[in-house]
């Protein structure tokens, strides 16, 4: 709750949103011995629902719902309903998320902060712990591209824009991407008129989303807004950009966060007096690396002669000396 007015007060902008994992994990203790034998049928339409598109249609089948199974004076239907903006996907959307708040694994994650948290946890302490936890995820990512480097990416449809979206993004990014292309071939549209469009399943004969194409600029608009809250397009849109003939993603629908190279520069060039300089090698380094990865992953005799020969340049490295310049100090150290 601290936690909660903290952000509030200083982050007003910020939107508080309750992951739907933590919340289906208590439904047994929940509805189990109230639902019975419909336990199973009930969790399936409350899918449905927290997965529907209008904020209305989901007011309108949640009263359905709460009928169909007897569930009106249930407290903890009540408390759901009551808390349904920060967690139903109908009122999520628009607010950048990243996916986190349907995370399969958020709960470990409460598990882990819960074993690094007691009354004597200092604040200094706990950022520590987990910044050890992100560094580890940080290189299981890293080791994730590699390997994406180096095996032929699988592609599942025919659109140039999948193989633009493999050479640019993160395997979870690029894999996200590719569910909405393939649902995407199932989906018919229609010119309204201008430059909207209205997208819908096939087997559909009313409904569907509006999708808004300004040429000039290379901007999309759906009436979803699965980008404004994934940050990944959604299928609507990708449906008119394969039927306008584009090869490619616009620049505005690849978010670095997304990219499979985000280059960072060295702690010990933050700033150097030639930051900037020191930055674009650092750029130019990691390219030549990930070049090297890709090209010695085409064959064992490669891999091998890669591994031999950066492992002897890692050691005439570490023989070097060590220099940091931090600027506005005047410190400089050596080693």
């Amino acid at each position: 709750m601290y936690l909660k007015e903290a952000v509030q007060k200083e982050l007003p902008n910020t939107k508080h949103a309750l992951s739907i994992g933590l919340i289906a994990s208590r439904f047994l203790s929940w509805f189990n011995a109230v639902l019975g034998r419909h336990y199973n049928d009930w969790e399936n339409e409350f899918y449905r629902l927290h997965n529907m598109e209008s904020t209305m249609d989901f007011d309108l089948g949640w009263s359905d719902m709460v009928s169909c199974y007897g569930l009106h004076g249930n407290r903890h239907i009540a408390s759901l309903f009551a808390s349904r903006k920060l967690w139903a996907s109908p009122y999520l959307r628009g607010h950048f998320l990243a996916g986190l708040a349907a995370l399969p694994g958020i709960s470990k994650i409460k598990d882990f902060i819960q074993r690094l948290l007691s009354a004597q946890t200092c604040l200094s302490c706990f950022i520590e712990q987990v910044a050890v936890v992100v560094d580890y995820k940080d290189q299981a990512g890293e080791q994730q591209i590699v390997q994406q480097n180096s095996e032929n990416t699988i592609l599942k449809t025919a659109a140039p824009v999948e193989g633009h979206a493999a050479a640019v993004f993160t395997p979870y990014a690029f894999y996200k991407l590719q569910d909405e292309l393939v649902e995407a071939a199932h989906y018919a549209y229609f010119h309204v008129e201008g430059n909207a469009f209205l997208v819908r399943h096939h087997t559909k004969t009313d409904g569907g989303c509006n999708v808004t194409w300004n040429q000039k600029e290379e901007l999309l608009s759906c009436s979803c807004q699965m980008f404004e809250s994934s940050g990944i397009l959604c299928r609507h849109a990708l449906r008119v950009l394969t039927t306008l003939n584009y090869s490619q993603i616009p620049d505005h629908y690849l978010p670095v966060r997304w990219h499979r190279t985000q280059p960072q520069p060295s702690k010990s060039l933050i700033g150097a007096p030639d930051h900037g300089r020191s930055y674009e090698r650092v750029k130019a380094l990691q390219s030549m690396v990930s070049v090297l990865v890709s090209e010695a992953g085409k064959s064992e005799e490669r891999m091998d002669l890669a591994t031999q020969e950066v492992s002897v340049l890692l050691s005439r490295i570490r023989q070097q000396p060590v220099v940091a310049n931090v600027s506005g100090d005047g410190v400089h150290q050596q080693r």
